[in-house]
C-alpha cells in the first residue's frame, strides 16, 4: 500500500507525508540536494549511530506501546522507536538511491520489559542509479544505536540524543554530527575528491546542528508547517527552491516502506542470527 500510494499522481496538489521532523530540516534538504546532483558521485558506504537518553522509556514495563510487540511484530523497543527516524533520513537523503536487499542484526534487550535496547546491523543495499550489478557496487550500511545514553531527554534542562551519519561516495563524502539539543555541536560537511579533501559547510558557517525538532513553541517544527502548506492546496517544492507557496516532502511512503522493510528485517535477523533478506520488493 506503500509502494501504491508513492506512484499515485497527486497532480502536484496533496502529498503522502510521515512526520520524521529531522527530514525536513535544512541540512537534510542540502545533503539530498548534494547527492541528487552527483557530487559525491555513487554512494557506496554509510556509517550511522543514534544514541538517546531513553532508558526510562524502554525499561518501564507500563510503556507497553514502546515495549511489547503486537500483531506481527518480532520484537519491539529501540529499533521501531528511534532508529526509525534515522533509517528515514538515509534513505531520504539517498532517494531514489538506496533499495535495501539484506541484513544481519543482533540486538541486546531489556531483563525487565524485553525492549531492544541496543543493536548492530549492517544493511546490504542496491544502487539503483549504477547499472553495475556486481556484489562491489552494492552500498554497505553500518548502523548502530541505544538506549542506553545517561540522563533524559525530556528533563530540565534536556540531554540530547548523539547522531552521528557519514555518507561516502566515489568522488566525495557528507559528514553530519551533532547533539541535537545543542545547535553548535556540529554542522553538515561536504568533503571532494576533486577539492582534495578540504572541508566544505554546505548550509553556511553559521547553520549549526539540527535534527529532530522537539521545539514547543513558535509556528512549530517544519514538518508541521509544510503539513499545513499541503492542507492549503500549495504546490510541491521542486527541492531546489522553497518558497511561501510551496511545501517539502522530506518523508513520503517510499521513505516509510524502506524503513519499515529495513526495521523488519533488522528483528528477524536478531531472532535467526542470521542474514535476512529484505521482503516485499518495491
Amino acid at each position: 500500500k506503500l509502494v501504491t500510494k508513492y506512484k499515485q499522481d497527486f497532480n502536484g496538489k496533496g502529498s503522502f507525508m510521515i512526520n520524521h521532523s529531522a527530514n525536513y530540516r535544512e541540512q537534510a534538504k542540502k545533503a539530498k540536494e548534494i547527492i541528487m546532483s552527483g557530487q559525491i558521485g555513487h554512494v557506496r558506504h554509510i556509517t550511522a549511530f543514534f544514541a538517546s537518553p531513553l532508558s526510562w522509556i524502554f525499561e518501564d514495563p507500563t510503556n507497553k506501546g514502546w515495549n511489547e510487540p503486537f500483531g506481527q511484530m518480532l520484537g519491539n523497543g529501540f529499533c521501531w522507536g528511534q532508529c526509525s527516524h534515522l533509517l528515514a533520513w538515509i534513505y531520504h537523503v539517498c532517494q531514489p538511491t538506496l533499495q535495501p536487499k539484506q541484513v544481519f542484526c543482533a540486538m541486546n534487550h531489556s531483563k525487565i520489559t524485553g525492549a531492544d535496547v541496543s543493536h548492530g546491523a549492517t544493511i546490504i543495499c542496491k544502487d539503483i542509479t549504477n547499472n553495475d550489478t556486481h556484489r562491489d557496487d552494492d552500498v554497505i550500511m553500518s548502523m548502530s544505536g541505544t538506549s542506553l545514553l545517561p540522563g533524559n531527554a525530556h528533563s530540565d534542562p534536556p540531554i540530547g540524543k548523539r547522531i552521528r551519519i557519514k555518507i561516502f561516495g566515489s568522488e566525495g563524502a557528507i559528514l553530519f554530527t551533532g547533539d541535537d539539543r545543542d545547535g553548535t555541536s556540529g554542522r553538515l560537511e561536504l568533503r571532494l575528491t576533486g577539492n582534495d579533501g578540504q572541508i566544505e559547510h554546505p548550509c553556511g558557517e553559521h547553520v549549526g546542528f539540527d535534527f529532530e525538532n522537539l521545539d514547543q513553541d513558535g509556528e512549530g517544527p517544519e514538518s508541521l508547517q509544510n503539513f499545513l502548506d499541503v492542507c492549503l492546496g500549495n504546490n510541491a517544492s521542486n527541492r531546489k527552491q522553497h518558497d511561501e507557496n510551496s511545501y517539502y516532502v522530506g518523508a513520503d511512503s517510499l521513505v516509510g516502506f524502506k524503513t519499515v522493510q529495513t526495521l523488519d528485517a533488522m528483528y528477524r535477523s536478531d531472532a535467526s542470527r542470521q542474514v535476512e533478506d529484505v521482503l516485499y520488493k518495491a
